[in-house]
């Protein structure tokens, strides 16, 4: 990829979503908000984790504008992507998130729902609709500034976020094996710059959805998910400050607030607020836990498998309950090693994919096999036997990224290239090896000493 020049990079974007077209749906008399809901609730809503129809239309006929009682600005989004032919491919929804008196320059952004049509995946438009919020967010702020309701640190630098922080939010079920979505959800996101806040430290639940009537009656039933975070800028840091998970939590459950009676909320966040405040006596920073990107590092789903994050964290919950009946007690029982062969079923999956792109030409050949030399011919066969002295075919090198690293043997290994917090709970990056002086900057300059100083007057005459 780095041999592409950088407008390469962009053009080639701009082809492949030429063929698209993002739309906001503002209003719920919008002929596609029928159809956007349905897709929303028929891949979420079976599980209870879609809010009602009338909720959402509210949500809408509210106005961007929506203030909470705690002084939260809560400006809800619905986008959908549509292909040339005004077809439908996916559709995405979330919340922008502000309020000074939590953190006066957080702007954090909860990514809700997002469910990509079957004829639509594997294109770039889940990416797409993966930042496209960040743009609502940030014309959200200018906004909220221009009608004096915040001041923005930095009012004449949108490229900055106007030097706002802005977080990315989501929520999803934590890693077991039986159920492929809960991989796949956590490397696609992973491989978007995110982290997973520690559960030991941030027990979030998602609430029960469900009608509140019918809440009264089967009892509230909230479900224990991971949060996911990406700090915009901030991506490589291995900590998050105590004060901004409690903004985060709180600007969340604010959100929630306006649709589900308060009495069905308190308990899941008090519980977090709860423990961050018990943290908050040892130390200023819970852990984000780094997610896998490739089959190299899949060792990191063991820290949120969600056997060992429910029986510790959540063991009181009623969904703790029903997972521990549906069997995973007994499978590892049966099988001590269960949780580590599901993992490497799954590297064995990724890697069977193929690769298309070489991360770093370093790491390993970009053909199979090495170069003949000059007057010298080989068979198929001298080339495979040539390949396997080497150990590669140059498959499992194209997952690495610029500074992939091998796997560590410990679980908790951090990357080298992330921050950790010092002892005085400020955050500071680890150290670096400085950059090496490029070659042809080294090349010009012996070129320009080799010169006499005749030729040196020259060219300066010149």
């Amino acid at each position: 990829m780095k041999d592409l020049y950088h407008q390469d990079v962009v053009e080639m974007i701009e082809r492949e979503t030429r063929q698209y077209s993002i739309w906001s749906i503002e209003d719920p008399a919008s002929p596609d908000f029928d159809e956007a809901y349905k897709v929303l609730h028929g891949a979420f809503g079976r599980t209870g984790e879609m809010e009602r129809k009338e909720v959402i239309a509210g949500f809408l006929s509210s106005g961007p504008f929506r203030t909470a009682s705690t002084g939260t600005f809560i400006k809800y989004f619905l986008l959908v992507v549509k292909d040339k032919n005004g077809v439908l491919c996916g559709v995405r929804d979330g919340t922008v998130l502000l309020n000074p008196a939590y953190a006066p320059d957080l702007c954090v952004v909860y990514l809700s729902h997002i469910y990509m049509l079957p004829h639509a995946r594997g294109t770039v438009m889940s990416y797409w609709l993966r930042i496209a919020p960040i743009e609502i967010a940030v014309q959200h702020m200018a906004e909220l500034h221009a009608q004096g309701k915040i001041s923005l640190p930095a009012p004449g630098s949108p490229g900055k976020y106007f030097g706002m922080q802005i977080n990315l939010a989501a929520e999803m079920e934590y890693f077991t094996p039986e159920e492929r979505p809960s991989w796949e959800r956590i490397l696609f996101y992973g491989r978007g710059g995110f982290d997973a806040i520690n559960p030991r430290h941030f027990p979030y639940r998602q609430p029960d959805f469900r009608d509140p009537e019918v809440i009264r009656v089967d009892g509230n039933m909230p479900v224990p998910f991971v949060l996911l975070v990406r700090r915009m800028g901030r991506e490589r840091q291995a900590t998050l400050p105590i004060r901004e998970a409690q903004a985060i939590m709180r600007l969340i459950y604010d959100d929630f607030a306006t649709h589900c009676e308060p009495a069905f909320l308190a308990n899941s966040l008090e519980l977090v607020l709860r423990r961050l405040e018990e943290r908050a006596q040892r130390k200023s920073f819970v852990e984000l836990l780094p997610l896998p990107t490739s089959s190299k590092d899949l060792h990191r789903l063991k820290k949120l498998f969600r056997y060992h994050v429910y029986t510790r964290y959540y063991p009181d919950a009623p969904e703790t309950r029903r997972y521990l009946d549906s069997g995973i007690r007994e499978a590892l029982a049966k099988n001590p090693r269960y949780l580590e062969d599901a993992i490497a079923k799954i590297a064995e999956e990724l890697d069977r994919r193929p690769h298309y792109v070489y991360g770093n030409r370093d790491k390993g050949f970009t053909w199979e096999g090495a170069a003949v030399p000059a007057g010298e011919e080989r068979t198929e066969a001298e080339d495979d036997q040539r390949a396997e002295a080497y150990g590669s075919d140059g498959a499992d090198v194209m997952d690495h990224g610029e500074d992939a690293e091998p796997m560590p043997s410990e679980l908790d290994v951090r990357a080298e290239n992330r921050a950790e917090a010092a002892f005085d709970g400020k955050v500071e990056p680890r150290s670096e090896r400085k950059p090496e002086p490029r070659q042809e900057r080294k090349a010009e300059s012996a070129r320009a000493d080799a010169r006499t100083p005749e030729q040196r007057a020259a060219q300066r005459v010149g």
